[in-house]
Parts: structure tokens; C-alpha cells; sequence
């Protein structure tokens, strides 16, 4: 048994693909970010860093139980335990890697940024903020755009977890203005992940705890 501590964003909804795509059994633990129960001492047993997702896996390694953080060393940790969603030949799986790393620190990050920013348009003295960050967002549309020209998935010719981790960033690209319109390999892209049954499921979840959060 998985215990996820999760919350609405993006970075949650990839760990509950996974979860659902490997059918793992897993308990959902939601940390209300409005009510900073991230900065709960109990919490931050878990994760230091104070964000979510984090999960413990009460079967790890050798049998005791794990603790972890960072969507990304999230989906990695649960391929390798389940052998899902990896390739097992070496170069394919760094080819994976490589991608997941990228949007980690590229779409993860500078979408977030580019969407802090949107929200506050108009504020004088954030214009220059507005603008890097939305042009480099754009230009990292454009690289994943490139990249499934050639390739059905982000890191091959098989989904996997790098496509997880990239999926729900490239559906909240509205927050910051942007669109898929001019995009249309990405277009593609999304609509072979959003049709599949786990996908469908994990904006189940993430809805759930949306109106939760709301009181809806």
C-alpha cells in the first residue's frame, strides 16, 4: 500500500496517472495547500521541502517502508518497482530520463513562473517578468512540438513516464495565455494520453479535490 499526499496541481495529477496506470493500491491523503497544511510539523516528517506530491510506500525496498518527494524521483521510483512505463533496454531508458529531467526543469518550472506572472498583467513593474518567461514557455512548446514530429511519444515509440510528467503541464497552458493552436503535434499528442482510461481517472481525482478545496 502507497499513502500519496496529494493536492489539485498538475505535479499531483502525474503521480495519480501512474498510480492508476500500475494499479498499485494507494491510500489518497489530501494536504489542503489553502489551510498550509504543507508547513504542518507532521508533514514536514514527510517532506522537508513542504509541497506535495510525497508518498511512503509501506512495501519499499527490502520490504521497509520509503519515503519520498519530487514528482519526478516519484514516477522514476514507481517504474522501477513496478517495471512499468520504462524500457528496459539502457540507452532508451536515459532517452526517457533525459526528457523527464527536461520537464522538470523546463515546462514544470517556467510555466509556473510564466502563470504567476499572467495573473498579475497589467502591474507596473512586471512586464519584463511577463514577457521572459511566457517567450521561454513558448519556446519550450515549440521543442516538445519539434520532438513529436518524430517520435508518437516525448521519449519514443512507447508511453511512458516522461509523457505523464509533461501531459498535465501542457493542459493548463491557458494560465499563462498561451494555447495548442500552433502546436499541432502536441495536439496529437495530448489527445492519445487524454484518451486513456487512467488519464480520464486521474482528472476524476484531481476534480474531486478541486471542489473539496471549494466547497463545491
Amino acid at each position: 500500500m502507497i499513502d500519496f499526499y496529494c493536492w489539485q496541481s498538475g505535479n499531483n495529477r502525474k503521480i495519480y496517472m501512474m498510480l492508476e496506470e500500475t494499479g498499485l493500491p494507494y491510500t489518497e491523503h489530501v494536504v489542503n495547500l489553502r489551510k498550509k497544511e504543507q508547513k504542518a510539523p507532521a508533514f514536514l516528517a514527510i517532506n522537508p521541502n513542504g509541497k506535495v506530491p510525497a508518498i511512503v510506500d509501506r512495501d519499499g525496498p527490502d520490504g521497509k517502508p520509503l519515503t519520498l518527494f519530487e514528482s519526478g524521483a516519484i514516477l522514476i521510483y514507481l517504474a522501477e518497482k513496478t517495471g512499468k512505463f520504462r524500457p528496459q533496454d539502457k540507452r532508451a531508458w536515459f532517452d526517457v530520463m533525459q526528457w523527464l529531467m527536461w520537464q522538470m526543469g523546463g515546462p514544470g518550472a517556467m510555466f509556473t513562473e510564466a502563470a504567476h506572472f499572467f495573473e498579475r498583467k497589467g502591474e507596473p513593474g512586471n512586464e519584463y517578468s511577463l514577457d521572459r518567461y511566457t517567450k521561454e514557455a513558448n519556446r519550450l512548446l515549440g521543442v516538445a512540438d519539434q520532438r513529436l514530429e518524430k517520435s508518437e511519444y516525448i521519449a519514443g515509440s512507447d508511453y511512458s513516464i516522461a509523457d505523464m510528467a509533461l501531459w498535465p503541464h501542457c493542459g493548463s497552458v491557458a494560465r499563462f495565455g498561451g494555447s495548442l493552436d500552433a502546436y499541432p503535434n502536441i495536439q496529437r499528442w495530448f489527445k492519445l494520453v487524454d484518451a486513456r482510461p487512467a488519464t480520464k481517472k486521474s482528472g476524476e481525482k484531481t476534480d474531486a479535490i478541486r471542489k473539496m478545496s471549494s466547497g463545491g
